[in-house]
């Protein structure tokens, strides 16, 4: 029995006790139909995690018909950022182990090659892990994801308001599917002067304001509460949303000019939990100015999940993993030009920056680089917090 069939005989047994689980994204697991997606524990990727029926976090590493004692030291490395760290596999191999990884604090799930009957053995529960909070997020992230590729980073250098005027299309009928060829079109039609109307349709599903399903994008109902709120203070057209944008172009900002509507527009952007998570660890430095350097050495020593999902470009990310896998992470922060040439996003430097300006989560103090990326100076580009964070 190989190791594909045992994961996919854990699955259905995990499936049926209602636990939520994903399995990594690993050629090996390739013709499986489960959800997959690829999850970093201290440099480690677990063959299944999810959440057990009372929410606890879990990762168990599978195996086939052999490397049973690698899986001690890989179930161990999981301890690092989930409460129960499991070894699967054929019985026959795992009886051969159980008394060290029982004793290590592991569990075991058991697959009998004669019967295909399975056996759990729960493991120690870890009080807590030093990396639950990237652990924790990325799975929080994962049960609501709309799309894939959910980095605020990614986007385009677009005044954060432009990513609201799709939820105006749904203005007539907030329940209506709308493909998105039809709402590109209504863009076009209305005239609104940023072109980019598939990034703006993107980065209101990556706000939540619209969701996506296989006709084509709703109004949520953060999208639906939002177009609400705009409606009652006096925005209710697109006409008059663009001269919101308007008002707060170049030099200016929505904090500046509008310190309520930014307020408002915090709440919006904070139901994403990549955001939420990002603006803590911010506000957790203690102080109100924090460099790129300090960004980018948290987000790697202790949230890679989060520095892959916001620094690294998507095209790069499979490199980034490799550097983790590796064990080599600290080598990232050897050459900070040549990691952020390699794999950093511009934006994150750039556009998203403006956007917590904008937003009022930075201060108008900051200064947005404008060079080449592997140009800049992490060590004196600064975060400078603003005084109306609403977490």
């Amino acid at each position: 029995m190989n190791e594909a069939e045992v994961v996919t005989l854990i699955c259905d047994h995990l499936h049926e006790k209602h636990w939520k689980f994903w399995i990594d994204d690993h050629p090996i697991h390739k013709g499986l139909e489960f959800q997959k997606h690829s999850l970093l524990i201290s440099g480690a990727r677990p063959d299944i995690f999810g959440l057990n029926p009372i929410k606890q976090i879990f990762a168990v590493e599978v195996k086939g018909l052999k490397d049973y004692k690698k899986a001690i030291g890989q179930a161990l490395t999981y301890k690092t950022g989930v409460h129960l760290s499991y070894i699967g596999g054929l019985k026959s191999q795992l009886d051969k182990i159980s008394n060290i990884a029982i004793s290590a604090g592991l569990g075991l799930i058991s697959v009998d090659e004669s019967n295909s009957g399975i056996e759990l053995i729960n493991p120690l529960y870890n009080i807590s892990p030093i990396f639950l909070d990237d652990i924790k997020n990325e799975l929080t992230v994962l049960q609501n994801q709309k799309k894939k590729n959910r980095s605020f980073s990614s986007f385009g250098r677009t005044h954060i308001i432009n990513y609201f005027a799709p939820i105006f299309l749904f203005q007539d009928n907030m329940s209506k599917s709308r493909t998105k060829r039809g709402l590109i079109n209504d863009l076009e039609n209305s005239k609104w002067e940023n072109k980019a109307y598939r990034e703006l349709i993107s980065g209101a599903n990556t706000i939540g304001i619209l969701d996506i399903n296989e006709d084509g994008y709703t109004l949520s109902k953060i999208g639906q509460f939002c177009l609400e709120h705009f409606v009652t203070i006096g925005v209710d057209s697109l006409y008059k949303l663009q001269e919101k944008v308007n008002q707060t172009q170049r030099n200016k900002c929505v904090y500046s000019e509008f310190p309520s509507l930014a307020k408002f527009l915090q709440l919006i952007y904070f139901q994403n939990s990549d955001f939420k998570q990002f603006i803590s660890i911010l506000q957790n430095f203690g102080k109100a100015k924090v460099s790129s350097k300090e960004i980018i050495d948290k987000l790697i020593m202790e949230y890679p999940n989060l520095f892959l999902n916001f620094f690294v470009k998507p095209t790069t990310k499979a490199k980034a993993v490799s550097i983790f896998l590796s064990g080599k992470k600290e080598s990232l922060m050897d050459d900070y030009r040549k990691t952020i040439s390699d794999l950093g996003q511009y934006n994150f430097f750039f556009a998203f920056k403006r956007h917590l300006v904008h937003l009022g989560i930075l201060s108008q103090e900051n200064t947005i680089f404008y060079k080449k990326t592997e140009e800049i100076d992490v060590e004196n580009d600064f975060w400078i917090l603003g005084k109306d964070i609403l977490i």
